[in-house]
């Protein structure tokens, strides 16, 4: 039987200590699933946790991994989080999770468009394609310039991002951009930080505005901290500065950032950028 690979979920220890392991019985919601990394060791150290996950097939890897443990792990968006909260008796939680972005199976897998490994793919880039209904392509071929250009200034500066926008319409006009690689081209030339692909960025911008990212969290956080009981927690990992700017706008009481030892970040690069929030309930 192949063995199954799970993300490697960060800053754990830290997570750990924020919501007061050993915990006894405390209602956590994971609201970002994923293969379930921090859901285990949240179950291990005694707490009853509440998964959402909105990728089908991250919900199906993390139900596996965590099958000896009879929680509950449900297929949702954590935009909805108040009421998919209540439906299952989660409400005035100790903690509520958020760990943003997408998982390492996801942004490796050749299938969705995520990963520069086949150009052949299509570039779809939905979390969800049983519920979202537009693709990256769609959006690179449908959208005006102006449109591009503010698409891609959340991720690049805005002359980087005019110069993106600008490459997609002409290349478009020539044929559509529709694979990994068709995008890969359009971004060979732009210029970027040593050591990083040009078409990190751009990939970034795009897969944030196929899955309105952003949009979610800002529609989820008052929702998370409605959820919480006293001396409740909201606790966010974020690994871009969008996500940062959210939070500080939603509020100025957020400690942190929370940032993964040394350590760490030798065993998982992938955690150098992370940084974890935590907002205390008063």
């Amino acid at each position: 039987m192949k063995e199954v690979s799970y993300h490697e979920s960060v800053l754990v220890k830290e997570v750990l200590s924020e919501v007061g392991a050993p915990l006894n019985k405390t209602k956590i919601i994971d609201a970002t699933l994923g293969t379930g990394g921090h859901s285990l060791v949240l179950l291990e150290a005694g707490a009853e946790v509440l998964g959402i996950e909105a990728d089908k097939v991250m919900l199906e890897i993390a139900k596996k991994r965590l099958e000896k443990f009879p929680q509950r792990w449900v297929y949702g968006n954590f935009r909805n989080i108040a009421q998919i909260a209540r439906e299952n008796g989660f409400e005035k939680v100790g903690a509520v999770l958020f760990d943003l972005g997408a998982t390492n199976l996801q942004l490796t897998g050749p299938a969705r468009g995520f990963s520069f490994t086949n150009p052949e793919a299509k570039l779809d880039m939905r979390f969800d394609p049983e519920s979202q209904g537009v693709t990256g392509a769609d959006l690179l071929n449908g959208l005006r310039k102006d449109q591009l250009e503010e698409l891609f200034s959340q991720v690049l500066d805005f002359s980087a991002a005019r110069w993106v926008a600008k490459k997609v319409v002409v290349e478009r006009a020539v044929k559509p951009v529709v694979t990994v690689g068709d995008f890969l081209e359009v971004c060979r030339s732009l210029r970027s930080k040593p050591r990083l692909n040009p078409a990190t960025l751009p990939f970034l911008a795009l897969r944030m505005a196929v899955n309105c990212e952003l949009e979610n969290l800002v529609e989820a956080l008052p929702g998370a901290f409605a959820i919480l009981g006293k001396n409740g927690k909201l606790l966010v990992i974020t690994f871009h500065s969008k996500e940062r700017e959210i939070i500080r706008n939603f509020s100025k009481g957020f400690r942190g950032p929370i940032k993964p030892s040394e350590e760490e970040i030798r065993q998982n690069p992938r955690s150098r950028s992370a940084k974890l929030f935590v907002l205390k309930k008063g």
